[in-house]
């Protein structure tokens, strides 16, 4: 196994003799912020609201020519519906709306279609409705499977102190001319306090859904954490429920996230961080240098594998500074066609301060930290092939976090950071990105990471951000599919292509 605890060679050379092409398209003036829709069959679409709050959306060619612009209408009360989404499904545009029956005292959730031409059709179907005085969680959240042949339409009702929570789905066909499940089933958790955490559905009609169940303090045994998550699996024909759950003696799980892939299989992947028992208190190590993961068979229902791996190199050997003890989170994870995966992981932790003053009056401020990269190569028997680390330091900057993409072999991870941050080969030499008074966006410029599949990296910057002032939000920006990035820029969108 080969690792690479840092970043050895940097190439400085042309986006385009990387094959990674970038195409910005004209500046149009724009009430508020761009929402990047989706894009199919080479066109790209935005949308945001006008003077009016109607809904505008835009159609743009493949070299990001404004082809079209027309206004959505939504055939209800102006007043009282709320957009939520837009989805893109072979060759429509779902968008998910709600709106409020206030003489009814109910919520309904509509789908309003559009074509790839920016025409509306008049049909709008019912997709869910709530009553007000439900304690609903989730109205209008959806999940389209990796094939995009189901849509999973939720929400989730919390019972009261006795009762158990209900989860409220539907799984649509992809077009949505069927429903293929219509279900009101209870989540078999007995603890009261618990989050849902995730919840998907694979290309079968399964629907997963991930919680955090928190232990009641008497609970506890010598060596548990406060918490472990649960997977429960509901089985598109058989109305039993099945359970996994995720818990590791003398471990604490840091990050955890799960994505039903096309092979039909569903990964389960995270970060532990190790328990140290004290005198009275048990103390979680900040250091989450482990990784578990397991890999559930969508057709049986059944975890085909499950192993934990020790991660070398995520942390420096003598650990000092405050950036040293900041925990991964699994950002991405993308199955690889020879049964392995690659997990792109990176650095986030949130510290809240808050002061007192002798009037007693508080102050609470908030240090949002995101640091160092890390893409990981794993076998389908569960080896780590390679460890790639890339040093990064993001301290309350206003761009933060990555966005990322597998591409025939290679992992490319596009984020901004300082343009002297090019050649910082450790975190000694890593200057700090941040948002302040004295700091200036442009000392800045948009990088794209590329990581080879035997873990050799290449980091380069697309452009100085002193050559341009289009200032591309990676939160909002969008991937369209494994090829193509939409970057947000509000009113000016980009294609990033990687050919």
């Amino acid at each position: 196994m080969k690792y690479l605890n840092y970043l050895l060679l940097f190439i400085t050379i042309s986006v385009n003799a990387q094959k990674i092409d970038l195409t910005w398209a004209e500046k149009i003036k724009t009430r508020g912020q761009v929402m990047v829709l989706g894009g199919q069959k080479g066109n790209y679409f935005t949308g945001h609201t006008d003077k009016d709050d109607h809904l505008v959306c835009r159609k743009y060619n493949d070299k990001m020519q404004l082809l079209k612009e027309e206004t959505v209408p939504f055939e209800l009360d102006q007043k009282h519906f709320t957009y939520f989404r837009s989805l893109f499904i072979k060759d429509k545009i779902i968008h998910v709306i709600g709106e409020r029956v206030r003489k009814e005292d109910k919520n309904i959730l509509f789908a309003a279609f559009t074509d790839l031409n920016l025409k509306n059709n008049d049909k709008t179907i019912v997709l869910d409705e709530t009553l007000e005085d439900e304690k609903t969680v989730g109205f209008g959240k959806t999940y389209v499977s990796p094939d995009s042949t189901k849509v999973l339409i939720y929400r989730e009702r919390k019972g009261r102190k006795k009762e158990p929570s209900t989860l409220i789905f539907k799984v649509f066909k992809g077009d949505f001319t069927d429903v293929l499940l219509d279900k009101v089933v209870e989540i078999p958790i007995k603890n009261r306090n618990f989050s849902t955490e995730n919840i998907s559905v694979d290309n079968l009609g399964n629907v997963y859904v991930l919680a955090k169940i928190i232990r009641e303090s008497k609970e506890r045994e010598k060596g548990q954490s406060s918490f472990y998550f649960k997977l429960v699996v509901f089985d598109k024909v058989s109305a039993i429920p099945k359970e996994f759950d995720f818990d590791f003696e003398n471990q604490e799980i840091g990050s955890i996230d799960i994505i039903p892939s096309r092979n039909n299989t569903l990964i389960c992947t995270g970060f532990l961080s190790a328990i140290e028992e004290g005198f009275f208190t048990k103390k979680v190590s900040s250091v989450s240098d482990e990784m578990f993961s397991a890999v559930l068979d969508c057709n049986t229902k059944s975890l085909s594998s499950t192993f934990k791996l020790k991660i070398e190199g995520l942390y420096p050997e003598k650990i000092r500074k405050t950036q040293d003890f900041i925990p991964y989170l699994v950002r991405n994870i993308f199955p690889k066609p020879d049964g392995g995966y690659v997990v792109v992981a990176e650095q986030y932790k949130l510290i809240i301060y808050t002061t007192y003053s002798q009037q007693g009056g508080t102050r609470t401020s908030y240090n949002y930290y995101y640091c160092d990269i890390a893409c990981l190569h794993v076998d389908k028997s569960g080896k780590l092939e390679s460890i790639t680390k890339i040093p990064k330091y993001q301290l309350n900057a206003s761009n933060p976090s990555i966005i990322s993409t597998y591409v025939d072999g290679n992992t490319y991870i596009v984020y901004e950071d300082l343009a002297k941050n090019l050649t910082a080969e450790n975190d000694k030499e890593t200057k700090k990105s941040s948002k302040g008074f004295f700091t200036s966006d442009s000392r800045n410029a948009l990088f794209v990471l590329t990581i080879a599949a035997d873990g050799a990296p290449t980091k380069e910057i697309i452009y100085d951000y002193k050559e341009s002032k289009l200032r591309p939000r990676i939160f909002s920006s969008r991937l369209i599919n494994p090829r193509t990035i939409i970057l947000n820029a509000d009113d000016q969108i980009g294609k990033l292509q990687f050919n």
